[in-house]
């Protein structure tokens, strides 16, 4: 898909190729010159940057993620929605692939205690096998708990996991903010087509970062306030789609806070997490 600013393509299940076009995302020359500047800072912060990133004249092209299975089980499909991706799961070729020492990132156990996602992931395996067999049992559909999960995010360029550079802070530290509300309108469509095209009317959407909530919700759903998201107040629709819930939980680095609203949510809406495992 094309828009005037970022233009997109699956390449796998997972693979997101994007491509910005810098003189419509930095069109004056002090936002261009500030870009530049911190453009090596940027990509140096991460060794994965170098593979997932490509400069050409004008044009911005990267490895990006999105996971939206094509089979259809009759489960409620939920669709996750994230910040953007971090740049090492983006070369491993799966979200959230590890966290610090290789370990199991806290996502995969947020959505095991919520309930809302229980992928049957051994422990001993390498991070490899892991990420394949997550992967695997996604698009193939092959978990128990009451839904059809997608996974994507909000702002598809990818950057360090911690620091400096990371999240969507640190996208913006890169473009500035003004280029960043810019890229957030054509992101926010690139979201919008993939949850029609994946959710039905039983279907909800859960956002679990500022911009995302703020990109999604509509107009008349209130603003992100980080209290309003511990205490399972951000409860809307998603923008342009009438009839498809809109939710907002803590950050993931919140994890316990997370899972809790997340559940909660999920329940008020009429989910039924009460299921046994086999």
């Amino acid at each position: 898909m094309r828009g005037s600013i970022l233009s997109y393509q699956q390449k796998d299940p997972v693979k997101l190729q994007c491509e910005i076009d810098l003189n419509k995302l930095l069109p004056t020359p002090k936002q261009r010159e500030r870009f530049n500047k911190k453009w090596n800072d940027f990509l140096e912060s991460d060794l994965c940057n170098n593979e997932i990133f490509k400069r050409k004249e004008n044009l911005l092209k990267y490895q990006s993620e999105q996971l939206i299975p094509t089979g259809n089980n009759k489960k409620p499909p939920l669709l996750l929605v994230l910040g953007n991706p971090a740049s090492h799961s983006v070369k491993e070729g799966m979200f959230f692939s590890f966290e610090g020492n290789k370990k199991e990132h806290r996502f995969w156990k947020i959505l095991r205690k919520s309930k809302a996602l229980d992928l049957p992931i051994e422990r001993n395996l390498s991070v490899e096998e892991q990420n394949y067999r997550r992967k695997r049992y996604l698009l193939e559909l092959k978990y128990e708990t009451p839904f059809r999960v997608g996974l994507c995010v909000f702002i598809s360029i990818p950057s360090k996991a911690s620091g400096k550079w990371s999240g969507v802070a640190g996208v913006q530290r890169l473009i500035g903010a003004k280029a960043l509300k810019e890229l957030e309108k054509e992101e926010c469509q690139r979201v919008i087509e993939s949850a029609k095209k994946f959710l039905t009317a039983k279907g909800v959407v859960v956002t679990f970062q500022k911009n995302a909530w703020n990109g999604l919700k509509s107009d008349c759903d209130v603003s992100y306030n980080i209290d309003d998201a511990k205490n399972g107040k951000l409860k809307g629709t998603l923008k342009d789609t009438p009839g498809i819930p809109l939710i907002g939980v803590p950050p993931t680095r919140l994890s316990g806070p997370c899972s809790e609203i997340l559940r909660q949510l999920l329940e008020e809406q009429g989910y039924n997490l009460k299921y046994n495992k086999t």
